[in-house]
């Protein structure tokens, strides 16, 4: 059985946290280990750090931190150390363990909804949530009504793709690093558009994102391995390189590339450009409600033999399907790209908080912080929620 491990410094806190994932305790085992045993880990990953530091790699005993599937971490840890948070346990566990997804919690509030859909790509927990949404059961690929931000990932699929992700990487890897694959031929992205990338998404990778490795990026974008560890980086161990990989551009992929919904575009919105581009009666909400699921691409609802051609291959390197917006938009063969003046409007709404078209009036309008035309997206505003930064809601959308 697969393990989560969750750790906060304060007891009754972490009683919380567990008794949230209480209905998981049939496919997972829960454990929480006590802040004795946690910092005895903190002192084994800072012994591995300093020995990569010194080769390129680590070694020493296994430890639990090393098996578990899922590390859910609270990010206020002054009971442990006045000097550790959680971003510094996320970085140490990334690089210096083998542990799978790293869960934050609170860094960014106890029940926030960020209106950037930014994804806070400088954590290194690989998905950031409060307290109050832990266990939420649509984050553990159940279905649920209610708030549900759809950036989420379905955490237990996300997880069985980490390791597809991290072979991908390792496979990538020469033993002459010359001949290292691209992160756009290993991901699935053509380096046409990488080329082409807006300067604040490509930056993430290098000065040159269409040509980067993810030797290169994990060693000297400042994006992977801090600047002292990665001092010996022709001999990083591959293991690092693959992880670390893996992680970081999985997060940039997720809120960066799909978050603009203009590289590469996912079903919801999708159709609410293309409606024709659906099976079943569109006149009616249910028939959009069936892209919003994070499933394969044959089971949305889609006329699937239209767009094929145009979806992205390496699915696995997202939490949903998803396609290339400039090919679709192209594509003569869908209706409202050959007659574009026969698209009507429908009624209701994508909201980004509920992962539902919304047929309602109480909805908001914000303006998300991508560099894309359809920054203007829609909330359904659930009264307990921290919606940040507010002003998101007072843009226009340009």
């Amino acid at each position: 059985m697969k393990t989560i491990l969750i750790y906060d410094d304060e007891e009754k806190s972490q009683g919380d946290l567990r008794s949230r994932l209480a209905f998981l305790e049939t496919a997972f085992d829960i454990k929480t280990p006590g802040n004795k045993e946690f910092r005895e880990w903190m002192e084994v990953l800072a012994r591995r750090q300093y020995e990569f530091r010194e080769t390129g790699t680590w070694s020493g005993e296994t430890i639990l931190l090393d098996e578990v599937a899922i590390f859910v971490v609270d990010y206020d840890l002054f009971g442990t150390t006045s000097f550790l948070t959680a971003e510094d346990v996320a970085y140490l566990a990334r690089c210096f363990s083998r542990c799978g997804l790293i869960v934050g919690v609170n860094q960014y509030g106890y029940n926030p909804f960020d209106l950037t859909l930014g994804g806070h790509l400088e954590s290194f927990a690989d998905l950031n949530v409060g307290q109050g949404q832990l266990g939420n059961p649509n984050l553990w690929g159940e279905v649920a009504l209610g708030f549900h931000p759809w950036h989420w990932p379905a955490l237990p699929s996300y997880l069985n793709n980490f390791e597809r992700k991290v072979s991908d990487v390792e496979d990538s890897l020469a033993e002459n690093q010359e001949n290292d694959a691209r992160i756009g031929e290993v991901v699935g992205i053509p380096s046409d558009i990488f080329k082409f990338l807006p300067r604040t998404i490509g930056e993430f990778l290098s000065r040159d994102p269409a040509e980067v490795t993810f030797r290169q990026f994990v060693t000297g974008s400042g994006s992977g391995l801090r600047h002292k560890d990665a001092i010996n980086s022709r001999d990083v161990s591959r293991d690092v390189l693959a992880r670390v990989g893996a992680a970081r551009i999985s997060k940039w992929l997720e809120h960066s590339i799909l978050a603009g919904q203009d590289i590469l575009v996912d079903a919801p919105h999708l159709v609410a450009r293309y409606p024709s581009l659906m099976t079943g009666d569109i006149t009616v909400i249910e028939t959009w409600n069936e892209t919003t699921h994070l499933d394969s691409h044959e089971e949305l609802g889609l006329s699937t033999d239209v767009i094929e051609p145009f979806r992205l291959k390496k699915n696995h390197w997202l939490s949903r399907p998803a396609w290339f917006w400039n090919d679709l938009r192209e594509c003569e063969t869908i209706v409202e790209v050959r007659e574009p003046w026969k698209f009507e409007k429908p009624s209701w709404v994508f909201c980004e908080d509920m992962s539902r078209f919304y047929d309602g009036s109480d909805y908001r309008e914000f303006v998300a912080d991508v560099e894309s035309p359809y920054a203007r997206r829609f909330v359904k505003c659930f009264a307990d929620v921290e919606y940040q930064p507010i002003v998101r809601f007072s843009l226009n959308a340009s």
